[in-house]
């Protein structure tokens, strides 16, 4: 069964790798096609910008003096304008671009290059303007719709791409292309075209970012994906049922459910590890109920497994949510009460402790009573095995006199523990030591 459900698992997680790699891929080859068309339609349109600024710089170095102003700016659309100035006339299309704040810098930047033309932005205007001033001058207005020539246009649509043109005056930032890069919802690109006499073109060009996870596909792979989750959840979850029972077994006493001798003590020598590091103290209790022997040979085990669970039950609702409870070995439990400091304490727990085992018949109208030994850290030992040591002789002490607990004396020594176990008459095994009997109530 179990090698069933490891193929199930490396099955379904197959799966869910496979389709998760399919689905990068898909959307990989999706991405790179959408920035392919952006990255495209960025450098037409760029190349496009510096091709109409070369051919009117061109056209500006070399026209006559007699050239007419209108088929000069035809030949760069309806929206750019032009003029040619002679020393004996002023011809312009139409607004006098001589009075533009840009002209006067360019036109002296075109004497000193004898002539050739200089190309200016102009952001009032929001057009870039090319001077040459020779013998005639001649200035050309170029708004940023009249940068981008028609085919380039028919390019961009093809490409489902917007482009912008935005000029830029001062000093131009850092050139070339940056992108693709996602902004928006959109695939973005820009190219940058530094102009001759100062400023710089920004051309952006765009696409919408609608590529999703896998583009049409979306559908397929969320049905992989599920199908893979529900698989890989099913044997995870086969997996956790079996985890935590070992975990449980092997932490918890079966027939109580309170913790086993074995994960008591790690738990308690973090806490004497901690207590140690703050000055914190606690207390160690050890718990014998009286009479259990009886129980088991006049009603039977099963009789007495219903007692220890019962008597398990109880200890953990007499006790706080901090403490520790758990199960020693046969009808002895243990209790870890953390913060625990002073003997007034410990007595008003150990009372709670016992009063409520013996309060109300626990099986039946069987009733049970326990003796409680207590030892304090870090008084009565350091050690978890000084404090259940020391618990142990005080619980025999209780038991041999009747009493219901009894906190243990001071001991410095080894000998001194055996001198009052041996003035109390008690001559039992170390129950810190003693393997768990297993053959009577677990």
């Amino acid at each position: 069964m179990r090698l069933v459900r490891l193929g199930a698992l490396f099955g379904s997680v197959v799966l869910l790798v496979a389709t998760s790699v399919s689905m990068v891929n898909k959307r990989s080859e999706l991405r790179g096609e959408q920035d392919a068309r952006v990255v495209a339609a960025m450098l037409i349109a760029g190349q496009s910008v510096e091709s109409t600024l070369l051919r009117a710089q061109a056209v500006a170095e070399t026209a006559a003096a007699e050239s007419a102003p209108t088929e000069i700016a035809a030949s760069f659309g309806d929206s750019a304008a032009a003029c040619v100035v002679t020393e004996l006339s002023e011809r312009c299309t139409g607004a006098d671009l001589l009075g533009m704040a840009t002209f006067g810098a360019a036109a002296e930047q075109s004497v000193e290059l004898d002539g050739r033309s200089v190309v200016v932005v102009d952001e009032s205007s929001d057009s870039a303007l090319v001077v040459a001033r020779g013998d005639s001058t001649v200035v050309i207005e170029l708004p940023v719709e009249a940068l981008i020539g028609e085919p380039a246009w028919a390019v961009m649509e093809e490409y489902r791409a917007e482009v912008t043109v935005e000029l830029l005056a001062g000093a131009p930032p850092s050139g070339g292309e940056s992108g693709p890069t996602g902004a928006d919802g959109k695939r973005v690109a820009i190219n940058v075209v530094d102009v001759s006499g100062g400023g710089s073109i920004a051309v952006t060009a765009s696409v919408s970012d609608d590529v999703g996870l896998v583009g049409d596909s979306l559908l397929l792979y969320a049905a992989l994906l599920a199908l893979g989750t529900v698989l890989v959840g099913l044997a995870g979850w086969t997996f956790l049922i079996d985890r935590r029972s070992l975990e449980r077994r092997a932490t918890t006493d079966e027939l109580t459910g309170l913790l086993n001798r074995h994960e008591f003590e790690r738990q308690t020598v973090e806490v004497l590890q901690d207590a140690s590091r703050t000055g914190a103290g606690a207390c160690v209790m050890l718990i014998d109920l009286n009479g259990f022997k009886q129980i088991n040979d006049t009603l039977g085990h099963q009789f007495g497994d219903l007692v220890l669970s019962a008597a398990a039950e109880r200890l953990r609702d007499a006790v706080r949510d901090t403490d520790v409870v758990g199960r020693w070995g046969g009808d002895e439990f243990v209790i870890l009460l953390p913060g625990i400091e002073d003997g007034t304490a410990v007595r008003n727990s150990a009372e709670r402790i016992g009063s409520r085992l013996s309060s109300t018949p626990i099986v039946g109208d069987v009733s049970i009573s326990a003796a409680v030994g207590a030892a304090l850290f870090p008084r009565h030992g350091a050690t978890l095995d000084d404090l259940v040591r020391a618990a142990d002789v005080a619980m025999y002490g209780a038991k041999s006199t009747g009493v219901t607990h009894r906190l243990a004396d001071v001991m410095t020594t080894e000998l001194a523990l055996e001198a009052q176990a041996s003035a109390s008459g008690y001559s039992g095994p170390d129950r810190r030591r003693a393997p768990v009997e297993h053959s009577d109530n677990g």
